[in-house]
């Protein structure tokens, strides 16, 4: 068991996925990210190497821009209301600069001039304590691993020193494309109905919680893009926006983020994000929405994100999770967390859980200190040691509205014609660690919550099963007793 809101950082190092080379992951089952294409005609051409925001100023609000194909470096770009961006399919924006003059130190390669002061901001992981510095380098477009000393510097590790300007490798930069990043974001503004589709986004220094485009307000479009290698958040949305056919993968603390009402993220394929070892009992991963209302989460591919994959926290409301493929995230797949009424159906949700150990955590679907969740047509596949699909209440309060607020209440949750495949032993049900006497005590019990209508199959040879129901763990047909699952099934195979 763990406090309200805390979740182990003991995982499968986020640092480890710095060393990575941009692989493919499994085959995703939808066309993501940039395509081929003209811009719309009568776009106003912006050519690699011409600044973007003067053109942005002169075209005033509506105006339609083509930013034709190459790499527009260090672009940092304020929409104005009802402007749209469009990319050929090999646009890039890269909020990088390359470096080409290094000196000898030592045993290390030294470039000065480097004035990059980004804020410091979030919580890392023990093994990755520089993951909240937004300053990054890559060598040949692989992500190096900050330190914050430098006699700590190894290959595959940088350290920026601040007050001198000075950034020193240890490797030999000759014959190898270096780059530092140096814009903090592609897009950002407080303008409405702005659209961006078919670029490529990659390598700005994002600060934790914001992203390389953040929306600063209602009804931004961003379709058939692929947000990478960016320190922050790839993607926010706010109120109406709509994210569609992104390809948002490998950015240091989240692939997307938003608040607001009216948000739809569909068809986006969401993967192998918080690679700069954020502590994702904080915030991290695939992708995180917050005290929001009326929210569609559909037909996304979430997968190998060190962190849950999709997550819903803080009141929201009105969530949808329908038709998702949510599979080998290191903390729960989908997680509808300290929030209120939501739909989660239809998903594949497999392997999830990954970095979770104690307790009832390490979950495919986690329905946290929430009322009114609806859970119904999934598909899972548990492994070993893992959790299917689990209540939990610990009594938490609400701190967002009132400084110790009212309690959250684990109740009135269905959860209904799921078929559930455990690979280990069976883990599933309704869990509190709430102490005799506080309001809470008796809640997932006692609070119209209700399991029933599931198949569960387990192979013969797994352990016993550990199926929660308030307080205590049953196995099957102790569970049943309990008035649980009266009409669902398990099936040994």
């Amino acid at each position: 068991m763990r406090a309200p809101g805390a979740r182990t950082s003991e995982r499968i190092v986020a640092v480890a996925l710095l060393a990575l080379a941009i692989l493919p992951a499994a085959a995703a089952p939808l066309r993501a990210g940039v395509i081929d294409s003209r811009c719309p005609p009568g776009a106003i051409a912006v050519e690699p190497g011409a600044a973007i925001q003067p053109a942005v100023e002169r075209a005033g609000e509506g105006a339609a821009f083509c930013l034709k194909n190459g790499i527009h470096r260090v672009q940092a770009v304020r929409p104005k209301s009802g402007q749209t961006f469009s990319g050929e399919g090999q646009t890039i924006l890269n909020g990088s600069r390359l470096l080409t003059a290094f000196s000898r130190d030592g045993r290390y390669w030294v470039a000065s001039g480097q004035d990059q002061r980004g804020q410091k901001h979030g919580r890392c992981a023990r093994d990755a304590p520089a993951c909240d510095l937004p300053e990054a380098v890559f060598m040949d477009d692989q992500p190096l691993v900050p330190v914050l000393r430098k006699d700590s510097l190894e290959a595959g590790r940088f350290y920026l020193d601040r007050s001198s300007g000075r950034l020193y490798l240890a490797d030999d930069p000759a014959g190898r494309k270096v780059e530092a990043t140096a814009a903090a974001f592609a897009f950002e503004s407080a303008a409405r109905n702005v659209t961006i589709r078919n670029i490529i986004i990659e390598k700005y220094a994002s600060v934790a919680q914001k992203g390389a485009v953040q929306s600063g307000n209602t009804a931004w479009v961003i379709e058939n893009c692929e947000v990478r290698l960016n320190s922050g958040i790839g993607i926010v949305a706010r109120a109406g926006g709509r994210v569609r056919e992104c390809d948002v993968h490998h950015n240091g603390q989240l692939g997307i983020g938003g608040k607001g009402r009216d948000i739809i993220v569909e068809d986006n394929r969401i993967w192998a994000n918080n690679i700069h070892g954020f502590d994702f009992g904080w915030e991290a991963g695939g992708l995180k929405i917050v005290l929001s209302d009326g929210v569609i989460l559909r037909g996304n591919h979430v997968h190998d994100n060190v962190g849950p994959g999709l997550w819903c926290d803080i009141n929201c409301r009105n969530v949808l999770y329908e038709d998702n493929i949510v599979e080998r995230n290191q903390g729960a797949g989908i997680f509808h967390e300290i929030s209120f009424a939501a739909v989660i159906r239809n998903n594949t949700v497999r392997n999830n859980g990954i970095a979770e150990n104690t307790w009832f955590w390490g979950n495919d679907i986690l329905i946290a200190a929430s009322q009114d969740v609806q859970v119904y047509g999934n598909r899972l596949t548990v492994s070993p040691g893992k959790c299917g699909i689990m209540l939990i209440d610990q009594g938490r309060d609400d701190q967002v509205r009132a400084r110790n607020g009212p309690i959250y209440k684990t109740k009135n949750n269905t959860i209904r014609n799921n078929e559930v495949t455990f690979e280990g032993a069976a883990c599933a049900g309704g869990a509190s660690d709430v102490k005799p006497g506080h309001e809470n005590f008796s809640i997932i019990t006692d609070g119209n919550n209700v399991l029933d209508g599931n198949l569960y199959r387990v192979r013969r040879s797994a352990g016993p099963a550990r199926f929660a129901w308030g307080h205590a763990t049953f196995d099957w047909e102790g569970l049943r007793a309990q008035g649980v699952e009266p009409t669902g099934r398990m099936v040994i195979y």
